[in-house]
């Protein structure tokens, strides 16, 4: 099982989409029992919940993150995971400052923070993470396929 973590700031709007869509590309794909995935952020304020807009835009694709709780990444887990996918450089940056080894983190086109705009925003932040997710999901098939 490969075990993934999404990482932004708050852990209430890119990241979850970004877990929920992900999930979603995995059930479909059939390998829903070979993945798993997290989302956290590095300021996160603990049960923050999902932002309104960030629910919308995934209902919007039949995915729901209503039920999401923020947390903050802690420096004990990052051993746990084989892959952290970022929003940006410097999220990348600062998990590597905390001992995360650079060939762990996926770092896709940057993907710009919502947080508190309206709807469209939200939607346009929603379909570029699906579309750097499917790039991600390319080069992890493969990896996916050969696990036990």
């Amino acid at each position: 099982m490969i075990k993934i973590l999404f990482i932004c700031t708050g852990n209430t709007c890119r990241s979850p989409m970004a877990e929920g869509l992900f999930r979603q590309m995995a059930e479909q794909s059939g390998t829903k029992g070979q993945v798993l995935c997290q989302s956290a952020g590095l300021s996160a304020v603990e049960g923050e919940p999902a932002a309104e807009n960030a629910v919308l835009a995934c209902q919007e694709l039949g995915i729901d993150i209503s039920g999401h709780k923020a947390r903050r990444v802690s420096g004990e887990e990052i051993p746990i995971w084989d892959v952290f996918f970022t929003m940006s450089k410097t999220h990348g940056y600062i998990l590597e400052q905390a001992g995360a080894l650079p060939e762990r983190i996926y770092v896709p086109g940057f993907i710009a923070d919502p947080f508190g705009q309206d709807l469209q925003v939200y939607r346009q932040c929603r379909d570029k993470l699906r579309d750097e997710l499917q790039k991600f999901w390319g080069k992890l098939a493969p990896w996916i396929e050969d696990r036990p």
